[in-house]
C-alpha cells in the first residue's frame, strides 16, 4: 500500500494524465502563502505592473517546469534520485538536504500561518479557540497520515479540492468588484520594489516545485501530459490566484490576508480555505521532503521517514519565516534555479536523452565538480544582479539561468568529462 517508488523507476502501468498531476501543484497555488505573495507584490507594484510580473514569472516557471518535468517523465525517477546521477552520490546529498530544509521551511510557513489565522478566525466567529500548539499538532497529524498513503491519495485530494478553492477565489474577486465601487483609484501602489525582483519572487514561490517536478511527472504518461502538468498550475492557476489577491488587497488597501478576507465577507469561507489549502499544500511539501530524505537514507521505510519529516516540519513553524516572506521566496529562486538548469543540461545536452540507469550509480563519482561549480556560479550571478553589479535581463532568476547553462555545459564537456561516453 505504501510503495511509492522513492528509489526505483515508476512502472508504465502506474502512470496518469497531466491534469491530475497539474492539480497537485495547483493546490499549492491556492494556499494562503500564494494569497500573501499576490497581496504583497500588488501593494508594492500596483495592479498593472504586478500583473505583468505574475504572468512573466508564471511563464518562466511553466517553461522550466516542462523541461524539468520531461526529465522525470523519460527516466521515471524521483528528482532526488536524478540528483545522484547529476551531482554525484555525495554531492546530491548536499542538494537534497537543501531541498528538504526548503520544503520543511514551506511546511513550517503553512503550519505557522494556519495556527495563527485559524485561532484569530475562531475567536471572531465562535468566541473561543484552541491553543496554537494544539492546532499545529492536529494539522501535523492529519497531514502526515495523508502523506503516508502516497501519490495516488495526494492526486485525488488535490483533484477534489482545487476546483472548490478556485470557486472561493472567484467569489473573492466578485466581492472585490463590489467593494471597488466604494473606493477611489484602488490599484495604486503604496510601496516600491524592482520589477525584476518581483518576477524573481514569483519564480521563487514555485521554484522548489519546478526543480522537484520529476517527483510527480515520473507518473506522467506522455510529453503532452508533462507540459499540461506544468502550464496548468504555474501559468494558469497560480497567476489567477496572484491577480485576484493583488486586486483584492489594493481595493481594500490592506496586505493582511485575514483582514482582506474578512472585509470582503469571507468569514466562514476563509476558515474552509485556510484548512483545506494548508492540508493540500503541506501534504505535497511533506511528500517531496520525504522523497529527499529517502534518497539519502535508502534503508529506512518510507512511512517512517514521512513521520519523522512531519515532526521536524512542525518544529520549523517556530522559525517565523512569515516575517521575511518575500526574502524567503527570493532566496529560494537564487539557490534552486541553477539546480534545475544543471540537471536539464545534463540530461538533454550531455547525455543526449540517454536514460539514467540504477546500475550506473555504482560507477557515478562521489561529487560532480562541474555541477557544483556551475551551481555556485549561478547563485553568484543572481546575487550580483540583485545588487546591481551585473545584469543581463534585469531578472535575477533569468540571469542565474543564463550563467548556469553554458557554465555547466562547458565545464562538463571540456574540463570535467564524464568517465563513460553518452554518445
Amino acid at each position: 500500500m505504501f510503495e511509492d517508488y522513492a528509489t526505483t523507476p515508476v512502472p508504465q502501468n502506474k502512470t496518469v494524465g497531466g491534469v491530475g498531476i497539474g492539480m497537485i501543484n495547483g493546490g499549492l497555488a491556492f494556499a494562503v502563502p500564494g494569497l500573501i505573495t499576490g497581496l504583497e507584490l500588488g501593494t508594492a507594484l500596483g495592479f498593472e505592473q504586478s500583473l505583468y510580473a505574475f504572468l512573466l514569472g508564471g511563464l518562466i516557471l511553466s517553461v522550466l517546469g516542462t523541461v524539468t518535468g520531461l526529465v522525470g517523465m523519460h527516466n521515471r525517477f524521483a528528482s532526488c534520485m536524478t540528483m545522484k546521477f547529476v551531482f554525484g552520490r555525495f554531492g546530491a546529498n548536499l542538494i537534497s538536504l537543501l531541498f528538504v530544509v526548503a520544503l520543511l521551511g514551506w511546511y513550517g510557513v503553512n503550519i505557522d500561518l494556519f495556527s495563527d489565522v485559524a485561532q484569530q478566525l475562531s475567536f471572531k466567529l465562535f468566541g473561543s479557540a484552541p491553543s496554537i500548539l494544539a492546532l499545529e499538532i492536529a494539522l501535523g497529524i492529519i497531514i502526515t497520515l495523508t502523506t503516508i498513503w502516497g501519490f495516488k491519495l495526494i492526486e485525488r485530494v488535490s483533484t477534489l479540492f482545487v476546483p472548490l478553492l478556485a470557486l472561493i477565489l472567484v467569489y473573492l474577486l466578485m466581492q472585490s468588484f463590489d467593494y471597488q465601487s466604494t473606493t477611489t483609484d484602488p490599484t495604486v501602489a503604496t510601496a516600491s520594489i524592482g520589477f525584476g525582483e518581483a518576477v524573481s519572487v514569483v519564480v521563487g514561490s514555485f521554484i522548489v516545485s519546478v526543480v522537484l517536478m520529476p517527483d510527480f511527472t515520473r507518473f506522467a504518461r506522455t510529453s503532452s501530459d508533462t507540459a499540461i502538468s506544468s502550464f496548468l498550475p504555474f501559468l494558469g492557476l497560480s497567476s489567477f490566484v496572484y491577480i485576484v489577491s493583488a486586486f483584492a488587497g489594493l481595493v481594500v488597501h490592506d496586505d493582511d490576508v485575514l483582514q482582506v478576507m474578512l472585509m470582503l465577507g469571507l468569514g466562514g469561507i476563509a476558515f474552509f480555505l485556510l484548512i483545506v489549502s494548508s492540508w493540500v499544500t503541506n501534504v505535497v511539501n511533506l511528500y517531496s521532503a520525504a522523497l529527499g530524505l529517502n534518497a539519502m537514507f535508502t534503508r529506512w521505510k518510507e512511512w517512517k521517514i514521512i513521520a519523522v519529516a512531519g515532526v521536524f516540519g512542525t518544529i520549523f513553524a517556530s522559525f517565523n519565516l512569515l516575517d521575511r516572506f518575500t526574502d524567503f521566496l527570493f532566496g529560494l529562486s537564487v539557490v534552486f534555479t541553477p539546480v534545475a538548469a544543471i540537471y536539464v543540461v545534463d540530461f538533454f545536452l550531455i547525455r543526449r536523452k540517454r536514460h539514467y540507469q540504477l546500475a550506473e550509480l555504482s560507477e557515478t563519482s562521489a561529487i560532480n565538480l562541474a555541477a557544483l561549480f556551475a551551481w555556485v556560479m549561478g547563485i553568484t550571478a543572481a546575487l550580483l544582479s540583485n545588487h546591481g553589479y551585473i545584469s543581463v535581463t534585469g531578472i535575477e532568476a533569468c540571469d542565474a539561468l543564463l550563467v548556469t547553462v553554458p557554465a555547466y555545459w562547458l565545464l562538463r564537456a571540456y574540463l570535467f568529462k564524464p568517465a563513460q561516453s553518452f554518445q
